[in-house]
């Protein structure tokens, strides 16, 4: 009788199915990234679960040189990540824990991220956390998309001062703020690096004819953001619509000056 009770004791044991991963780690806190190429969670998503240092190792259908690297302008994460404008954990490197819907004037230029742990809703613990963290994070109204420049556009001529970087960390975006902080400057191109190791910036006092390069990135000074077109499509964008500015301000000038000028008239009369 002992041996039967214990016979059909080790048949239920058997017979209790093991759970996969029960004591392996199964219940660790989801990591991922997922970086868009527009804004708002847009384009064609590109998923990361690991340590990446350069982004030009992942693939991108739609990225500018077939890669993940200055591809995202908006992020959703799982857990919290470090991302950074250059390779290597380098310049400009920020927290991303949940969603980002712009990623403002780094748009286009994240170059490696990394996984630095749970998000701080997971790491409290508790199940109201947990469950937060599971479900999709409320969609806050975007923030305005940030002013982007022309890319691979050159604006050949009109230089008056010319800044060569010597240390890298520097791009179009303190090239722009050069222009910005000179009542000469009226627009400005970022050469990327090549000719110059760390990249050059040249000031411009006329704006001149614009042309696709990829080179080079440009802004004119009060233009129109080129959000994410580049080349002719930028130049297309961006000048097309401060030609338009520049129509509608003459337009008014000159119903001004017809106001003005029926105005005189009748003061004469009367």
């Amino acid at each position: 009788m002992r041996k039967l009770t214990f016979g059909a004791a080790l048949a239920a044991m058997l017979a209790v199915p093991v759970v996969a991963g029960a004591f392996t780690g199964s219940d660790a806190p989801p990591r991922s990234i997922t970086l868009f190429n527009d804004e708002g969670f847009k384009g064609a998503p590109v998923k990361i679960t690991a340590d990446t240092p350069d982004l030009q190792t992942v693939t991108a259908a739609e990225g500018f040189d077939g890669t993940a690297n200055d591809y995202a302008y908006s992020i959703r994460s799982e857990g919290r990540w470090q991302v950074c404008m250059d390779a290597g954990y380098k310049t400009g490197c920020r927290e991303v824990d949940g969603e980002v819907a712009s990623l403002g004037e780094q748009g286009g230029s994240v170059s490696s991220v990394r996984y630095l742990g749970p998000s701080a809703a997971a790491a409290r613990g508790s199940a109201a956390a947990r469950k937060s963290a599971a479900a999709p994070a409320p969609m806050s109204r975007p923030a305005a998309p940030a002013w982007q420049p022309m890319r691979n556009v050159d604006l050949y001529g009109n230089d008056y001062r010319e800044i060569v970087y010597r240390e890298p960390g520097n791009g179009w975006e303190q090239c722009k703020a050069a222009c910005d902080g000179d009542r000469k400057c009226k627009a400005f191109t970022w050469v990327t690096p090549g000719r110059q190791p760390y990249g050059e910036c040249f000031l411009k006092d006329k704006v001149p004819e614009a042309s696709t390069s990829e080179c080079c990135i440009s802004g004119v000074k009060g233009a129109p953001s080129a959000g994410n077109a580049r080349g002719d499509a930028a130049i297309n964008r961006v000048m097309g619509r401060l030609g338009q500015r520049v129509g509608d301000a003459a337009e008014r000038k000159v119903g001004d000056k017809v106001e003005e000028g029926i105005g005189k008239a009748i003061d004469r009369i009367f």
